[in-house]
């Protein structure tokens, strides 16, 4: 409790006991923007929690730093932890919300108006949980320098930057602050970026990260050279050429004999185990500019859909070859569900994507809190992992919705309820035709 009061601190009020309300809206609301979290929370009010979120000026970087030392501490006596990395949309309207653009929305697998951010969870066996966030900040915004005042980013981001360097800032910070973690794992949009394996083999994290199934990679180590002079007139060739068999991971695949497969049990599910193919391989990989190569581990998992079809998933590691065995590292590279499963229960079960704020601090305080309400779910299930290994986030939400008390149990409170939202609406229309 004293640490979330640090949290929460500002120079003349501690503002811990809205934001317990806040999360008790995350959990009750019927939407989970301000107005219904409001008329569901005993004892919540409307003006309250708006200057909460979206003016006070508690410490957001605090907040997620906290969630990530309270998660690793949750994880302490596990041998494998992964930090997972991956990106997520929110649909939005408009054109103010800040990093909103046409941009691809993983939610709806097509372009449209978003927010995308890059995320950062832990996950050991079946247990995950959020730690932190970095807001993707698109060329029209970062080019738009009043823009971004109007939405109060601060001056140190508004530089574009790539996913993949938020995704390597998210990875320097956990190290920084001491989370606890084995390994990173990531999709192929990390893992089809050289440069990001290429820094995580400087900051010396393991890492297993999927790649397309077209990545090219080399089954032999390639001779890397740059050319000599043709001639007597031309430049000096600078650029360097390598030669060797080159080959997509898919193609390895295909070719690989029944007998040389491995069956893995994976985990177990509400359906039963869940069992995959794996197989490992000794692969090379460069850049095509560098003068060296890197050595990785190929990684193929094979799921046998119920028609007989199999899909094919595809990873490369930097680990040492057999320093892990191919079920460790089929494992490993099948943790990076979990992030999904933290989007999941985040989205259905703690509002992440309900908010409707524009600004930089406030969508960054709302991130604070869905992360906090997804650490309260994560510690009820390790509390009752013996007396209840099937809790789900939903049935914690569950338990929130109906043992905490409520606005809005009689006629009267509801009738309340309606004729503060009229007020609100007018208010709404009447600053819409005042800015029109």
């Amino acid at each position: 409790m004293e640490r979330c009061k640090r949290i929460f601190k500002t120079a003349t009020h501690n503002k811990l006991p809205i934001g317990i309300q806040y999360i008790k809206g995350l959990f009750q609301g019927q939407k989970r923007n301000i107005e219904r979290m409001t008329e569901r929370v005993a004892d919540s009010e409307y003006n309250q929690i708006q200057h909460f979120i979206s003016e006070s000026p508690w410490d957001a970087r605090l907040g997620f730093d906290t969630v990530a030392e309270d998660t690793s501490k949750v994880f302490e006596s596990y041998d494998r932890v992964a930090l997972l990395i991956d990106e997520s949309s929110h649909r939005k309207k408009g054109q103010y919300s800040v990093g909103v653009a046409r941009q691809y929305c993983g939610t709806i697998g097509k372009v449209d108006n978003c927010q995308v951010a890059v995320y950062g969870g832990l996950s050991a066996e079946k247990y995950y949980g959020l730690i932190d966030t970095a807001l993707y900040l698109p060329e029209s915004w970062t080019e738009d320098k009043e823009r971004c005042k109007k939405a109060k980013v601060p001056k140190e981001h508004m530089v574009y930057k790539t996913k993949v360097e938020l995704a390597l800032e998210i990875v320097k910070h956990q190290i920084a602050i001491g989370t606890r973690f084995h390994y990173v794992g990531a999709d192929g949009l990390y893992g089809n970026s050289y440069w990001f394996g290429q820094e995580l083999d400087k900051l010396k994290q393991l890492f297993v990260l999927e790649v397309h199934s077209d990545q090219y990679v080399y089954t032999q180590p390639p001779q890397i050279y740059v050319p000599e002079k043709q001639g007597i007139r031309g430049r000096q060739p600078k650029l360097y050429k390598a030669l060797g068999e080159v080959t997509e991971v898919s193609e390895i695949g295909q070719k690989i004999v029944d007998d040389q497969w491995q069956k893995i049990r994976l985990r177990r599910t509400g359906k039963g185990d869940l069992n995959c193919l794996g197989y490992i391989q000794k692969v090379y990989v460069w850049d095509g500019s560098s003068a060296n190569y890197s050595e990785r581990i190929l990684i193929i998992r094979v799921t046998i859909c119920k028609d007989g079809k199999r899909e094919y998933k595809y990873a490369l590691s930097n680990a040492k070859e057999n320093e892990f065995s191919t079920e460790e590292l089929v494992r490993m590279q099948s943790q990076r569900y979990f992030v999904e499963r933290s989007f999941q229960d985040a989205k259905q079960e703690a509002g992440m994507s309900q908010y409707q704020v524009r600004g930089w601090l406030a969508w960054h305080h709302h991130m604070v809190m869905v992360m906090m309400a997804l650490h309260f779910i994560l510690s009820e299930k390790m509390l009752f992992k013996e007396e209840m290994p099937l809790l789900s986030a939903y049935d914690v939400r569950e338990i929130m919705l109906n043992v905490y008390p409520r606005k809005g149990m009689n006629q009267q409170e509801i009738m309340e309820q309606i004729n503060k939202r009229h007020e609100q609406r007018r208010i709404q229309l009447a600053k819409n035709k005042g800015s029109s």
